[in-house]
């Protein structure tokens, strides 16, 4: 047992508190249950844990708990030290003694902690422990029980939650919300899209949290790789852990963001029109991500009716290229820029290849450094005849990471591309509409689920030269009504334009995320029997449904719900399909984007 004491001019602080305790006594009435005696009695005149008065036979206490006693006079330290005593179920307690107030109170430490589950018992038995004489008549015992051990709950935190493919680090924590006498040791699992030892290393995946510390850390490193891949995540949990618990399940989701390799796919064509050849329309588009100095390491393959790959066929020239230059490679590249017309400007270079170039819209198409593959379009070991990525008569096309296509044979029956059902991405304007919502739910209000959504096809550097007008009741178009703000954004972003964005994010739910942009407009007002036009600066660039028809009972209609475009065409959601679901994905028709 230690012994502490807080003591300045003991004698003088003695009197002090000797003549307050006179001037307090004589301030009270005679009925007064608090009145202090200067009888030469020691008393008890509180005891503490923490703040909390410390009652005879309280429970669960906690171990680390700091006991305060509190008495009438100041003490003779020596002679109460020696006299009390604090004893366990085993034996007596390691603890130290802290005075202070003049001597008149007691701190009771435990020197580490107290046993879990415990029942103690602080004794002073009579006698004399006053600095003047003062006597304890009545024996001090306190009895308490501690609380039972619970262990630590650990938790998982990472300094960031996107990382670049780029051989990128960061740092996750496993951090305890208390300490403990034991080693925590904590088996890590890992999950999600991307592949430990493949897209990313750890340092451990075994963490020990020594005893008496809070946390310890390992680090998660990217690996880049030549390969065009999507987007990857990382789950880390949890495996298994000895002396903490997991009670909250803890996890932690780290997405790599995949960065593109120099060159990737762009586009793959099969076209066909009135008046072309056979192989007229064959080509690949391909776009620089960065600048090459020297084209001719990369190559072209053609997987001709799911036969598997045959190797390099078409090898690019030793030329360089600028960051965002686009590249056609086409095999009749006189007769598909005639078909084109202006659009071949898009294009930094068009280059003729041999007759390697030979897809009939049902073989995949390789892209090659040296003799790696980096990106695939399609199957190269499943002919693509009736897939969702045939492209005969048509095109595959790239916006951002994800592939769009025309349909089979929609370009069939033109004479040129601007004149075709599907034009060719590349040829079409930088921002089109998406999607056009009317949906009313439980809580919706009237204008809640109000919104257009629209596509970047392109990089836009200034998005305000695009405008929105809503064709009220068939009444004709009524101009520009909304200007998008002055911003810029990327190819393959979603962008929604919403009357209660707040309303509408609820009912989405998660998947709100998939929006980069969400923006608030009061000129959403269209009831889902309304048309809808896109304006690039005064023109026209596109137009759901007529804006000189009401829609109602026509197949556009979108009232109650939604309609949406998938590679080039519209489907709805059917008339009041949401009614009654509270949210898009508890309802019968879940908006595309969410599914």
């Amino acid at each position: 047992m230690e012994t502490i004491i807080k003591s300045k001019t003991r004698a003088l602080l003695s009197s002090c508190v000797f003549i307050f305790i006179l001037l307090a006594f004589s301030a009270c009435s005679n009925d007064d249950d608090i009145a202090v005696k200067d009888d030469g009695v020691l008393r008890l005149l509180k005891q503490n844990i923490g703040e909390d008065d410390l009652m005879d036979g309280a429970e669960n206490i906690p171990v680390e708990s700091s006991l305060t006693l509190v008495f009438s006079h100041s003490l003779n330290t020596e002679a109460l030290s020696s006299a009390l005593q604090v004893n366990a179920e085993g034996g007596n307690a390691d603890y130290s003694l802290e005075f202070s107030n003049s001597n008149s109170t007691i701190k009771i430490t435990p020197n580490t902690r107290f046993d879990y589950e415990t029942s103690y018992t602080i004794n002073i038995p009579e006698g004399v422990y006053g600095a003047e004489g003062e006597a304890l008549k009545e024996p001090v015992n306190i009895n308490f029980r501690t609380a039972a051990y619970v262990p630590p709950v650990i938790k998982l935190s990472s300094d960031a939650d996107k990382v670049k493919e780029s051989a990128e680090t960061i740092t996750i924590t496993a951090e305890l919300d208390k300490d403990t006498d034991e080693d925590v040791t904590v088996d890590l699992d890992f999950a999600g899209t991307a592949t430990l030892d493949t897209d990313y290393s750890v340092s451990s995946t075994e963490l020990v949290i020594p005893a008496g510390e809070l946390s310890a850390t390992f680090e998660l490193t990217t690996t880049p790789d030549q390969e065009n891949d999507d987007n990857e995540s990382v789950i880390i949990s949890v495996a298994s852990i000895e002396n903490a618990t997991d009670n909250d399940n803890t996890q932690v989701q780290i997405n790599i963001t995949e960065e593109l390799p120099p060159l990737s796919l762009k586009g793959v064509m099969a076209l066909t029109w009135d008046g072309s050849d056979t192989n007229d329309g064959k080509a690949v588009h391909v776009v620089a991500n960065a600048d090459i100095a020297d084209l001719s390491i990369y190559s072209i393959g053609v997987a001709n009716n799911g036969l598997g790959t045959d190797g390099p066929e078409y090898t690019f020239p030793a030329i360089s290229l600028s960051e965002g230059d686009n590249v056609l490679v086409a095999r009749n590249p006189e007769a598909l820029s005639a078909y084109f017309e202006n659009c071949t400007d898009e294009f930094a270079v068009i280059l003729e290849s041999n007759n390697s170039i030979s897809q009939n819209g049902d073989d995949a198409i390789e892209l090659y450094n040296g003799d790696t593959i980096i990106e695939v379009y399609g199957d190269s070991d499943v002919d693509g005849t009736g897939l969702e990525w045939e492209y005969s008569g048509s095109w595959a096309y790239k916006i951002g990471r994800e592939w769009t296509y025309g349909g089979v044979d929609c370009s069939v029956g033109s004479t040129l591309n601007s004149q075709s059902s599907c034009p060719y991405p590349i040829c079409k304007e930088a921002l089109e509409l998406k999607g056009v919502l009317a949906i009313l739910w439980d809580g919706s209000g009237t204008n809640g689920g109000k919104a257009v959504h629209f596509k970047a096809n392109k990089d836009i550097e200034d998005l305000s030269i695009y405008g929105v007008g809503i064709t009220n009741n068939g009444g004709g178009t009524d101009g520009v009504e909304y200007v998008f703000p002055q911003m810029a954004v990327e190819e393959g972003d979603d962008i929604l334009l919403a009357r209660e964005p707040g309303t509408i994010a609820a009912y989405f739910g998660g998947c709100i995320d998939d929006f980069e942009h969400v923006l608030e407009s009061d000129s959403m007002n269209q009831n889902g029997d309304d048309g809808v036009e896109l304006f690039n600066g005064e023109a026209v660039v596109e137009t759901y449904g007529d804006a000189n028809v009401d829609g109602t009972g026509e197949f556009w209609e979108y009232s109650g719900s939604w309609a949406y475009k998938i590679n080039g065409e519209w489907t709805v959601g059917g008339v009041d399909c949401a009614a009654g679901s509270t949210t898009t994905q508890n309802s019968s028709c879940v908006y595309p984007i969410c599914e």
